[in-house]
């Protein structure tokens, strides 16, 4: 399912996930881009080696030494192939004009059931409960959708997962991550439809004259359903 892609999580967030030190919302987030990312998945695999040399204290060419072996036991070791693994896992999200294959940790988030909300904009909405610390979900960019304008409290993590939107500070498609904070302010939108998944670690800030007004009841919003998964 790995596929190219532009726009990648920095080294010292991918350091962070593999260090552990990442809300469990910001981690699947970035979990399901390294499954859909090969050149992010290499770079995950290269800081998680290093970090395991540092916790045992030990160089690479001892490293080679004194683990080589085991690697060669493994490797002898007979299959049991009466072993079965049953994978029920429906990996699929299902939408009005298209189907989507999800990363794996995205379709576990999921498969409790998803609660569709519709935004005024154009966006469908489904929640995503996964810690205390963030607020989660998907977003459905219907074709001709238009995100209000806004800035943001915090850092907001966005990830594509199907069709293309933009902003103004570039496009986007499949696979891209896209990490907003306090210095951005954008506009989403998409033409021909789009699905993403998301994680806010404080409100957006709405900036338009109007829907400024709003900005309370997002912040309260948004601590009530902290408070809640408390």
């Amino acid at each position: 399912m790995s596929s190219e892609s532009k726009f990648h999580p920095s080294i010292e967030l991918l350091d962070e996930y593999t260090q552990g030190s990442l809300s469990l919302g910001f981690s699947i987030v970035v979990s399901a881009h390294i499954e859909l990312c090969l050149s992010c998945t290499e770079t995950t695999a290269e800081l998680q080696s290093k970090a395991v040399d540092a916790w045992l204290g030990i160089s690479e060419p001892q490293q080679a030494q004194n683990f080589s072996h085991l690697i060669d036991d493994i490797v002898v070791q007979p299959q049991d192939k009466s072993i079965q693994v049953s994978d029920p896992l429906d990996t699929h999200i299902h939408l009005p004009d298209r189907r989507v294959e999800l990363p794996r940790v995205l379709a576990k988030a999921a498969s409790t059931g998803l609660t569709w909300n519709k935004l005024r904009c154009g966006i469908d909405q489904a929640s995503v409960e996964l810690d205390h610390e963030t607020q989660c979900g998907f977003d459905y960019f219907n074709p001709g959708a238009k995100s209000p304008d806004h800035s943001h409290h915090g850092r907001e993590i966005t990830l594509v997962l199907d069709g293309r939107f933009s902003d103004e500070l570039g496009d986007y498609k499949a696979a891209d991550f896209i990490l907003r904070d306090r210095e951005h302010q954008h506009q989403p939108q998409s033409d021909g439809g789009c699905l993403c998944f998301s994680v806010l670690d404080k409100p957006i800030k709405l900036t338009g004259r109007i829907a400024r007004l709003y900005n309370p009841i997002l912040y309260y919003k948004f601590q009530k359903a902290r408070a809640r998964r408390d």
